[in-house]
């Protein structure tokens, strides 16, 4: 029983990216992002034409936030298990897991309030303020996400277990330099159209592309991690 409940955790990440397709890109139609260059007029419009899409969409991706907290704990729970880890490395990348989920589900809800009287025409201008609220929060806000992968890779790098290591050493390096990859969107600030803005390559495309690929790595390196615990243990 406690091997399924670990293996159900650890395949959590890609259960919360199968909700989040089907919500935020199937539903909402988040993706690729509403345009920063739009106008309030036109942005209020892509909120009342689509408001149910929206509102159903953003909340099946908000209840996949449940998994994404089991996923980052499963991951959690095998870093522990790296001999030589420093006990600092694990908190920190607990903190860092568990206080980003508040940067993936708080901005739904920023654009859920967006929605939420969409029919009764508020003015375009507050939409417009809490779409722009909920996409920098969003993708601006990317320091725990980046502490909690390179805190992660960090730990892999200092297992001193050469034969059976937890984690491949490789696996260290991919989310030391996957964390650096979460910072080109610290520049969206700046602008509203090109490469850097919101829905631009260096803000949304490479950051969006790097998470969803640790997700996958992740999963399969933390299951075959569990699986090998409980083979060696018969």
């Amino acid at each position: 029983m406690n091997r399924y409940l670990e293996l159900a955790c650890a395949y959590g990440g890609m259960i919360f990216a199968v909700l989040f397709g089907i919500g935020f890109l199937g539903l909402a139609k988040f993706v690729p992002p509403l345009d920063p260059a739009a106008t309030a007029e036109q942005t209020a419009a892509l909120f009342r034409d689509n408001v149910n899409g929206i509102r159903t969409g953003l909340l099946v991706s908000y209840i996949g936030c449940v998994f994404y907290l089991a996923f980052g704990a499963s991951i959690n729970a095998e870093t522990q298990r790296i001999v030589g880890v420093p006990k600092v490395l694990v908190k920190l990348q607990s903190a860092a897991f568990s206080s980003s989920v508040l940067l993936v589900a708080g901005p739904m809800i920023v654009w859920l309030t967006a929605a939420f009287r969409a029919e009764d025409q508020p003015s375009a201008e507050l939409i417009q303020a809490l779409n722009d609220f909920g996409w920098i929060s969003f993708l601006f806000g990317w320091v725990p996400f980046v502490t909690w992968y390179m805190a992660t890779g960090a730990a892999i790098l200092c297992s001193t277990d050469t034969k059976n290591p937890i984690y491949p050493r490789w696996a260290g390096y991919l989310g030391v330099m996957l964390g650096l990859g979460q910072t080109t969107a610290s520049l969206l600030i700046y602008f509203k159209t090109g490469p850097f803005s919101w829905d631009g390559l260096f803000a949304w495309w490479l950051p969006a592309t790097e998470f969803f690929l640790w997700f996958v790595v992740m999963t399969i390196l933390t299951a075959k991690a569990i699986n090998r615990r409980y083979a060696a243990a018969h």
